[in-house]
């Protein structure tokens, strides 16, 4: 991705279960909890190489219980099942938005 794109708003709608960005040049992403956390950044479920990602299931209930920024550059997102250590950069939020819309 060539451009910077920066959040103007990011809201967790709990009821609906989706973290909806409203996005710098307009365009608003609507991520749900559960592929936030099935697709979570950290090298615990990522790892440290593409042989060590591990497939996380059984998320479908997950809540978004707290969103804290970090930096200027991404948000560490908390969930209901006690994972907290991903770092969502702008980037990857955007690329996830992207992906599950091709």
């Amino acid at each position: 991705m060539s451009e910077r794109y920066q959040p103007l708003e990011i809201r967790p709608l709990l009821q609906s279960r989706v973290m909806e960005i409203d996005w710098d040049d307009g365009h608003r992403s609507s991520l749900s909890f559960t592929l936030l956390r099935v697709e979570c950044p950290c090298a615990e479920c990522k790892g440290h190489t593409p042989d060590q990602a591990r497939v996380i299931e059984g998320k479908e209930d997950v809540t978004l219980m707290d969103i804290q920024p970090v930096g200027n550059y991404a948000v560490q997102l908390h969930f209901s099942d006690g994972h907290g250590t991903g770092i969502y950069t702008w980037e990857y939020l955007r690329r996830l938005d992207e992906q599950q819309r091709a």
